[in-house]
């Protein structure tokens, strides 16, 4: 009799550890949806609302940084999936179709405004914060989680764990890039199973792609040429010298390019060390990608005496820096707008925005009178131009909601106000597809709302006499529910 009941015993045990084992091995399992379209084109990589054919996948809105972040858990920081219609430019979210396809919360970072989310194929991918315990059972206040899921919810895996919440970082169809010091690592996620969930990044592997950068790395998930721009400090026995590189490279780490060196302004035979005012130091601000190149936005200087000399604010194609190059201001510049190399930029100066243009060839910069090239003061943040209308779309800490202008010099405009909600803007960059501006609205418990920015709606009334509202999207909560 003993015997059997330590028989039963044993079989109960062994029934109970495989129980965990099975609990343990499904600790992603989700509710699988309806396929996505896994081959119909991508919009807006990057941010937090990205359209993959007729589905829209965004995160839901922002809870904070301390909310529960088990898998299953979240969903108003979750990412979800929404069938979307477009007519005449403008995006139609079905509420009735949205379904959370990732519940877990999407990473937040003040100071963070790239990265978001991003879509390859039958994949999301996301970066989410790892709350992990250690051994006195202090939970993790720095380490995030990169993952992704697949696109109908079947599949979730953990690729890889890294510290630091305000890491920039760049997510490609096969490798995850991101900025730690002076070094740019990667994560080589192509080895992983795709056909199961997986918890422990099993098959990535993880290096080094470029060390010793200086300053801003740029990149863009619509660069066809998949290549990253960076300035490289000079190293061993050149360190002492004052200059330094300009360099692109590719996400796979191939084919490295030097854009712009020691001596790329020289002529003939011309000494580095008694030539000073020739050889810079680089300073990258922003990029844009254009037809068959990359437009470089830049400062340069040059070693006077025992301190650097500002050159001014620079553009330039990336395929030949030095015969492309062209100064645009010789201010101070705080932010840049790219507009493209043959139409220039609105930069920012002394809280103001300026339209400055390509010099012509008789010139050697776009200076003029400053006042003349102001587009709107009080310290606006650009977040949409559209070149068409030669139009800008902003915020600001004198407007509620969002505002726009035009920055055609010739057929300047009064200030519009598109519509007067309040806007989270201290996360990432405002989020458009198209005309279309996705949002966190602060006057609705920051859950996303749409509108398309060409169809302004301030001051217009719905048959009750209210002020009409922008488009809400997504799952609400049932303790914002009750605060309304």
């Amino acid at each position: 009799m003993k015997k059997k009941i330590t028989i039963i015993a044993a079989v109960l045990a062994l029934v109970l550890v495989l129980s965990l084992a099975l609990v343990a091995c499904n600790e992603y399992k989700w509710n699988k949806l309806a396929p996505g379209e896994s081959n119909a084109d991508v919009i807006s990589n990057g941010g937090y609302a990205v359209k993959q054919g007729k589905y829209l996948y965004y995160v839901n809105g922002f809870d904070g940084t301390d909310a529960d972040n088990t898998f299953g858990v979240p969903v108003k920081q979750a990412i979800l999936r929404s069938e979307v219609t477009e007519e005449n430019g403008t995006l139609t979210v079905d509420n009735s179709t949205t379904q959370v396809v990732v519940p877990k919360t999407v990473l937040y970072s003040s100071s963070v405004k790239d990265g978001g989310i991003a879509v390859f194929g039958e994949w999301i991918y996301y970066a989410t914060p790892n709350y992990d315990k250690d051994k006195t059972g202090t939970a993790s206040t720095t380490d995030i989680d990169f993952m992704r899921t697949k696109t109908d919810g079947s599949v979730t895996q953990k690729i890889a764990k890294i510290s630091g919440r305000d890491t920039r970082y760049l997510f490609t169809p096969n490798r995850i890039l991101y900025v730690s010091g002076t070094s740019v690592n990667y994560i080589d996620f192509s080895g992983m199973k795709t056909n199961k969930s997986i918890d422990n990044g099993k098959g990535a592997k993880s290096g080094t792609l470029i060390q010793n950068v200086s300053g801003t790395v740029l990149w863009s998930m619509d660069d066809p040429g998949e290549r990253i721009f960076y300035v490289e400090s000079v190293t061993g026995a050149d360190s002492y010298k004052q200059y330094n590189n300009l360099c692109s490279i590719k996400w796979d780490g191939s084919d490295k390019k030097v854009l712009a060196t020691e001596d790329t302004f020289l002529e003939g035979e011309d000494d580095p060390a008694k030539s000073v005012l020739k050889v810079f130091k680089f300073t990258l601000v922003n990029m844009l990608v254009e037809e068959n190149d990359v437009t470089l936005y830049y400062t340069k200087t040059h070693r006077n005496g025992s301190s650097d000399t500002s050159d001014g604010f620079f553009c330039a194609k990336a395929s030949n820096i030095k015969e492309t190059e062209y100064r645009m201001t010789t201010q101070s510049v705080s932010s840049v707008y790219p507009l493209g190399y043959g139409e220039g930029a609105l930069l920012t100066v002394s809280s103001n925005v300026y339209k400055f243009d390509k010099p012509t060839t008789e010139q050697t910069t776009d200076e003029g009178k400053l006042e003349d090239r102001l587009i709107v003061s009080g310290s606006p943040t650009i977040c949409y131009a559209d070149k068409d209308a030669k139009k800008i779309y902003y915020t600001s800490s004198s407007v509620t909601g969002l505002a726009c202008i035009s920055y055609d010099l010739t057929k300047l405009d009064n200030q519009a106000i598109v519509f007067g909600e309040g806007i989270k803007t201290d996360w990432l960059n405002l989020d458009f597809i198209g005309t279309n501006l996705f949002f966190f609205a602060t006057d609705d418990s920051n859950y996303v709302h749409c509108i398309d920015v060409t169809k302004p709606i301030y001051g217009q009334l719905d048959e009750d006499g209210e002020q009409v509202k922008t488009a809400y999207v997504g799952i609400p909560i049932e303790e914002d529910e009750d605060a309304e």
